[in-house]
């Protein structure tokens, strides 16, 4: 019996064209189906075709949080009016008289505050997943409502990667700062 050495991932030979035997085939196998999914746009009149590998949008950084929360009111400030206005809330729907425009707000600056508690707290999971939950209600409510005032929609690929939605929330509490010129409102 003649000893063969086994071929690992890291053991395997790269070829000429810079992938493994292994990945070749995956190659192959992704082409395959990247051809099928064109033609499958053709035939249906859409104007956009797909190449491998699939370009795939960076997540956008958003505004920093130094700025997006230049001027915000201290944490325990913001909790407050957070807590105040969801009382106001709870109140105009008790006699369905409720705002759109003031809802968002709420979730606005709930995700916001969510935010800024994750990042003074880089460790905390908790905190961290809470900051993703409420910025994922707030994209929701704008991709329902039609409420984004920033520059990257709530439903867009940007908005979909690794730390996209907490910049959203961002980008959002930055553009709520910015006064809205006369006729243009929510």
């Amino acid at each position: 019996m003649s000893s063969r050495t086994v071929l690992t991932p890291k053991t395997e030979p790269v070829g000429a064209d810079g992938y493994t035997l292994r990945e070749r085939s995956w190659k192959r196998e992704a082409d395959k189906h990247v051809q099928a999914l064109n033609v499958m746009l053709a035939e249906r009149g859409a104007p956009i075709r797909f190449g491998y590998p699939a370009p795939v949008a960076v997540p956008f950084d958003g505004p920093g949080p130094d700025e997006a929360y230049a001027g915000a009111l201290p944490l325990d400030d913001e909790l407050a009016d957070v807590l105040a206005l969801s009382t106001a809330l709870l109140q105009a729907a008790r006699t369905g008289t409720e705002d759109v425009a003031d809802e968002r707000t709420l979730l606005l600056k709930r995700a916001a505050l969510t935010d800024r508690l994750a990042l003074a707290t880089p460790h905390d999971t908790t905190a961290q997943s809470r900051a993703i939950r409420e910025a994922h209600i707030l994209m929701t409510f704008d991709v329902v409502h039609h409420t984004g005032r920033g520059e990257f929609a709530a439903d867009s690929i940007e908005a979909d990667g690794a730390g996209g939605p907490r910049a959203y929330v961002r980008q959002e509490y930055a553009a709520w700062h910015v006064p809205i010129p006369p006729g243009e409102g929510i």
